[in-house]
């Protein structure tokens, strides 16, 4: 979905846009502004299978002419093409940060250090080796703290621990699962909030902001239910980073905030993120800004970005209001009872049994009123959203869905690109 919004951002411009994934029928199979697609390796399982692909299609798509040729990466493969930047630019102009800048942010371990170094604002943070180096700090560790696996994205692996003997426990599990110990982290109050940038040499050219107010699945997945709020508070911190290491491209920063400090940083994705149709239905186009960047060195001016402004992703919004009502209401405990039948509703369609299933599940008529309607109110807002899959003027990537059922049927799961910010 990601790289449709770019598609879109760059056809409706001129720009003749070519679309490459490990798998068929992806949404960009079916949509106008795409005129053709491939398949390569998976990054994840043969990296080199991948880089060998990309470079054998980009020479042989090559334009004849001298328009501009530019390689946008979309996600996970941003930082292995900066990698390798010298062996496409021969061929083609690389839309990505410098891999020196983006190895200072990520994986997480080296955001840490950098943040230390440039003095910004993030949660208190323990980076213990091994097993005994966690039990030297413990008696400097405040509960509750969060574990967060240093290269996986997506909230992946991030778990909350309230005492010492679950996190030795914890921290020893997540050290086998993954490549490198994890980081141990504090855990700061407040809400979440998303800033995406665009800089041209350390310069911020873009930006904006938004908050999920619902996701889907709700402890780790993408924004389901999304809002613009204003940037200021976040900007501040963003400079202090992205300017010192001359960032060149877009980049999105996770921050936790309470609305009255300043906001802690706890993440940065040197790529572009789930909610980018939140960022250019609310008037700031970063496709584009960044193509321009590519080709001519320089972003151009942005527009301001629509406070308020709010999207959704049809169907998965609705399971992300329900599951945060019945998580978030204590009175009506019966309505996590009824999860399973409330989400059959939801797949049906059927909205009125649905809340004809809500009102027998309950048996307090307070909580029952005060439930519903405010389960009424969400459902009321979300039909002023913009829906973030269906296009008036591109109507046939709703056979996209097909890749989502396909990935469903065979691994039981949704597919990455729906549940990872």
């Amino acid at each position: 979905m990601m790289a449709l919004v770019i598609a879109h951002s760059l056809g409706k411009q001129g720009v003749e846009v070519i679309s490459c994934d490990d798998v068929d029928l992806t949404v960009m199979s079916f949509s106008r502004y795409v005129t053709k697609t491939f398949v390569h390796a998976p990054i994840k399982d043969d990296p080199q299978q991948f880089l060998d692909d990309l470079e054998e299609k980009i020479r042989r798509f090559a334009p004849k002419d001298d328009r501009p040729y530019v390689l946008m990466p979309v996600f996970r493969e941003t930082e292995l093409l900066a990698q390798h930047r010298e062996r496409f630019e021969p061929l083609i102009t690389l839309a990505a940060p410098d891999y020196s800048a983006i190895r200072q942010v990520h994986p997480k371990d080296r955001l840490l250090a950098t943040a230390r170094s440039l003095q910004v604002h993030i949660p208190q943070t323990w980076d213990p080796g091994n097993k005994q180096e966690l039990e030297e700090l413990l008696p400097t560790i405040s509960f509750p703290v969060l574990i967060k696996p240093t290269d996986q994205v997506g909230g992946r692996g991030i778990l909350k621990v309230n005492n010492p003997s679950q996190l030795r426990r914890e921290f020893a599990a997540s050290a086998d699962r993954y490549r490198h110990p994890p980081l141990v982290q504090q855990l700061v109050g407040g809400d979440d909030y998303c800033l995406t940038v665009l800089y041209e040499k350390g310069q911020r050219k873009a930006s904006m902001a938004y908050r999920n107010i619902h996701r889907f699945p709700a402890e780790s997945g993408a924004g389901s239910f999304r809002e613009t709020v204003s940037d200021e508070p976040f900007l501040p911190v963003a400079d202090a980073l992205f300017g010192p290491l001359g960032w060149n491209g877009i980049a999105e920063l996770d921050f936790r905030w309470d609305g009255t400090a300043t906001p802690y940083l706890i993440e940065v994705n040197p790529r572009f993120w789930a909610g980018l149709f939140q960022s250019v239905a609310s008037g700031i186009d970063f496709p584009y800004a960044l193509y321009r960047l590519a080709v001519t060195g320089h972003a151009p001016e942005p527009n301001a970005a629509t406070i308020g402004q709010r999207t959704k992703i049809p169907g998965l919004w609705l399971f992300g209001a329900v599951r945060s009502i019945a998580e978030s209401d204590k009175q009506y405990t019966s309505l996590s009872e009824a999860w399973q039948k409330t989400q059959d509703k939801i797949r049906n369609r059927e909205i009125r049994e649905l809340f004809r299933s809500l009102q027998e599940s309950s048996s307090r008529r307070s909580s029952l009123g005060s439930t519903l309607a405010l389960l009424r109110r969400v459902i009321r807002q979300g039909r002023s959203a913009k829906n973030d899959i269906f296009f008036r003027d591109d109507p046939f990537v709703v056979l996209g869905v097909l890749f989502v059922m396909a990935s469903l049927i065979r691994h039981r799961r949704l597919p990455p690109e729906v549940t990872r910010r």
